[in-house]
């Protein structure tokens, strides 16, 4: 017992380091873990052990970055301007607090939910896969018309349709080596158009102010189960990330309040990684790059998918700790450090993965995604609509016209 608790303290360290670093994710690494382990003498629930750790992790300490730097990544993409109105108020340390609540409480939430639920999430996977891509076309209509007024409904629906066909485009096509592409597609939608935006706006974060009293957690149910019910939805759903999760179960459940928002998308996004290995033993479908390498290494059933939730509870409540201390630090130092460079570097090492993993493609790619990347802030409009670079090749390929638009595009 005490090698897999070796093992998920190493994965805590690995997804301390992926969350914290920019244009760095676990889905990059987990392929890496696979092939180390295959040359070792570590045994599966070893390895799982591992991989599981660092993946809870990640989702943990990645809201550090996003609140204080304002470079997210897909799953943090919704938190930023929430958490940036409360940094530049001096209260982001109140981020901090909020997100670790959500994180650590939807992650309980969801193993009861995993538990209820598995039984039937089979049977209802496969009940709705014939009708997905109307399924998520209805989602998407709802999140353009949660927007104020109808203009803003269109100039959303344009942003979803920009980012979707540039997804369509560099996804389905030989640029950019496959999903190497994701790094320069989601780094100019939700990194670099943010840093720019942030840097041009002047404000370096004020000194922030820090409160040692706890957050109720009785007052706090609602968001909590929110943030697990709408992992649920997008551990199931292919196309469908935390951001959109989120901004509809609040809709769904009424709440606009900030302090909820914060704790739901922190939920939502801990919830996914749990249910994306839940997924692999109730559809026999992964859900994520850790869950992939996790299906490599072995085949989940019952025992194993206990297994992998114990390692989830026990590496979440480390990890916890671990936001809450580091985030006090970035918290109490953010204002040492010079602002404006250090989103240059950030932005610079966000280059640097481009083309990495991408290749030479990584650079012409990521130009075009920071220009679209740039409209939701010009156009006043949620940055989730970005999210379209993946949902729309998702919904043309269940409605089988993915080949079609592309041989239309001379591209077939």
């Amino acid at each position: 017992m005490i090698e897999y608790l070796i093992l998920a303290a190493l994965g805590i360290g690995l997804g301390t380091f992926t969350g914290l670093i920019p244009g760095v994710h676990v889905n990059n690494i987990a392929p890496l873990l696979v092939g180390l382990t295959a040359g070792s003498t570590l045994g599966p629930y070893q390895a799982i052990s591992l991989i599981v750790a660092m993946m809870l992790t990640h989702t943990f300490l990645d809201f550090i970055p996003s609140t204080f730097l304002g470079v997210p990544n897909k799953d943090t993409a919704l938190s930023v301007l929430p958490a940036h109105k409360l940094v530049l108020k001096g209260e982001g340390y109140e981020v901090i607090k909020l997100t670790a609540l959500g994180s650590l409480g939807a992650l309980i939430v969801s193993v009861g939910l995993a538990g209820i639920s598995t039984p039937v999430m089979g049977p209802m996977y496969e009940s709705i896969n014939p009708q997905m891509h109307w399924l998520l076309l209805g989602i998407v209509v709802i999140m353009l018309f949660l927007e104020k007024n109808w203009k803003k409904s269109l100039a959303a629906a344009g942003v979803f349709l920009l980012s979707g066909i540039l997804g369509l485009l560099v996804l389905n096509t030989n640029l950019g080596n496959g999903e190497g592409a994701l790094m320069p597609l989601l780094g100019g939608l939700f990194g670099m158009s943010v840093l720019l935006v942030s840097m041009n706006s002047g404000n370096a974060p004020p000194k922030q102010k820090f409160s040692e009293n706890p957050i109720e957690i009785k007052s706090n149910i609602k968001p909590i189960f929110t943030g697990a019910s709408a992992g649920f939805l997008t551990g199931i759903i292919p196309g469908v990330g935390p951001a959109q999760g989120t901004v509809l179960s609040q809709a769904a459940t009424d709440s606009e309040n900030t302090e909820d928002f914060l704790i739901g998308v922190s939920g939502v996004n801990t919830a996914k990684a749990l249910l994306s290995f839940v997924a692999l033993y109730a559809i026999g479908r992964p859900r994520s790059g850790a869950a992939v390498a996790v299906n490599d290494i072995m085949n989940v059933g019952i025992n194993e998918l206990l297994f992998l939730m114990g390692i989830a509870l026990f590496s979440g409540g480390i990890a916890s700790i671990l936001h809450l201390e580091i985030g006090k630090l970035a918290a109490k130092h953010i204002r040492k450090f010079p602002y404006k460079w250090m989103c240059l570097g950030v932005m610079g090492s966000i280059i640097a993965f481009s083309v990495y993993y991408a290749g030479i493609w990584g650079i012409p790619i990521l130009a075009t995604a920071t220009f679209v990347g740039l409209l939701p802030a010009t156009l006043k409009i949620k940055r989730t609509h970005c999210m379209g670079v993946l949902i729309l090749p998702v919904i043309l390929y269940f409605a089988g016209l993915e080949n079609l638009l592309l041989g239309f595009m001379g591209l077939g």
